[in-house]
């Protein structure tokens, strides 16, 4: 998997958003490990940030070799696109906090699904299903743990005729259906006040970005279908119809996965799911052996005296604002200078990817003053907490993907949950099965209690029954 060529114009600028977003997402620990690539998540942030250095470098520098052919930066490029659909999910989210703030311009599809309550049945059975599963995943897990082998991960290419293309085509209907947005409607939206610029502000990156997708080649392939056609533009604020539209851009068009295998690895998270059907068992194991060992190598050879320099990196390469921490001030001050003498327009998105590169280079070693410190980071800051927070590991999580199961039961009412009608606790030491089915842990008798009152007899006969059928629960966990 490797992108197939450079980004430019509207499709670069959305891509260098992406990337210069990353750097305070990624110091704030917020929405910057997607849990759908865990190569990428499971690293450390200063290795995740190299790693966006690196691939903003080899996508949006015309000089610059593509982004090397390896895992790791290949699970970089896919993180990038499910940090934009995140990014995209919190401004539809926002929208609606910003009273008046451009809700006449608002596009509501009317085919958008109403999401409706599950009835009690229905929640029985997923309750059932997921007390199954953790109880299967965590005895595969602990056969794991004693030296099974779960043999070598390999996936076959698929093979895909006529039909499955012309299926898949199909499916494109949610954003092609009608036509595209007319010339006129789009001419006709009034002027954006800087309020609505900023709340629509990714929506509209990524309407630049489909429109310059003008490639009408012949043949049946989804490499080939140009994306300025879709039926929306960025007033639309059904978020499916984006990130559909944006996975053809970004992923389909522009990536080259090398084989199935690779991509099964880069895609797709790790849950108690993944240890609850054997099939992917080696596949999680594989993930472990790639992480540690990227892990390992890098926490070697990482300086904490450059602690933010890929966050410069990127900033210099990416970003189109003035900003910086305590501690970056001068460099910033000092590499805006040098675009300013040389006739960059520093400010002005698109653009002066090499360029601005150019100068990182020739001007980072004389501007190093406050590089051990993170781009954020306020005056005083404590520095070894700095290097604390910061500092790589050696080696992964030992169980990858699976979180500590917890109690069964409704916990104590508090202040909080006396008023809901379904209360967690949320309890992770020293849990005891059910004698009966041995299929869910409770804390202690109180919550034990409560939950055979709460729905438990009503499902624990139907555990004890199924909770040995392997190959059932190996189906449930396939399951979306």
């Amino acid at each position: 998997m490797a992108p197939r060529r450079k980004l430019t114009g509207a499709q670069a600028e959305l891509f260098a958003a992406v990337c210069h977003h990353y750097i305070n997402e990624a110091e704030s620990d917020c929405n910057d490990t997607p849990e759908s690539v865990p190569i990428f998540s499971h690293l450390s942030r200063a290795q995740r940030l190299k790693l966006v250095a690196d691939v903003a470098i080899g996508t949006l520098c015309e000089d610059e070799p593509l982004p090397p052919d390896t895992i790791q930066h290949n699970s970089t490029l896919r993180a990038m696109i499910e940090i934009l659909f995140t990014a995209l999910s919190v401004e539809s989210d926002t929208q609606y906090d910003h009273e008046d703030v451009g809700e006449d311009l608002l596009n509501y599809d009317e085919t958008d699904e109403i999401g409706r309550k599950r009835t009690e049945e229905e929640m029985e059975d997923l309750k059932v299903k997921n007390a199954l599963i953790e109880h299967r995943a965590e005895k595969n897990l602990n056969k794991i743990k004693k030296g099974k082998d779960v043999g070598e991960f390999h996936v076959e290419d698929a093979n895909y005729g006529i039909d499955d293309m012309l299926s898949r085509v199909n499916k494109l209907k949610l954003i092609f259906d009608g036509g595209p947005v007319s010339k006129r409607e789009r001419d006709s939206i009034r002027p954006l006040n800087d309020d609505e610029k900023y709340a629509f502000r990714w929506r509209r990156l990524c309407d630049a970005a489909l429109h310059q997708d003008t490639d009408s080649s012949d043949g049946l392939s989804l490499q080939k279908i140009p994306l300025c056609n879709v039926n929306f533009d960025w007033r639309c604020a059904k978020c499916a119809k984006w990130y559909m539209a944006l996975n053809l851009l970004l992923d389909t068009k522009l990536m080259d996965y090398g084989s199935a295998t690779d991509k099964a690895l880069i895609t797709g998270e790790v849950s108690y799911k993944s240890y609850a059907d054997p099939s992917q068992l080696p596949r999680v194991k594989s993930l472990e052996r790639n992480i540690n060992l990227l892990m390992k190598v890098y926490a070697s050879s990482w300086d904490p005296k450059l602690l933010a320099i890929d966050q410069r990196r990127i900033y210099a390469i990416c970003s189109n604002e003035l900003y910086a921490g305590h501690y970056h001030r001068k460099w910033v001050v000092g590499f805006h200078e040098v675009c300013v003498a040389r006739g960059i327009n520093f400010q002005e998105p698109g653009k002066n990817y090499q360029a601005r590169l150019d100068i990182f280079r020739d001007t980072k070693d004389d501007l190093i003053d406050g590089c051990e410190y993170a781009f954020g980071c306020y005056e005083d800051e404590d520095l070894e907490r700095v290097h604390r927070n910061w500092r790589p590991k050696e080696e992964g999580p030992k169980e990858l993907g699976f979180e500590q199961r917890t109690c069964s039961g409704p916990g104590k009412p508090d202040r909080f949950s006396s008023a809901l009608s379904f209360r967690f606790c949320w309890e992770t030491e020293n849990l005891q099965s059910c004698s009966r089915c041995k299929a869910v842990l409770y804390c202690g008798r109180e919550c034990q209690v409560a939950d055979w009152k709460r729905g438990h007899k009503n499902v624990c006969a139907r555990l004890a029954k199924e909770r040995k059928d392997k190959e059932k629960i190996s189906q449930m966990a396939k399951e979306d």
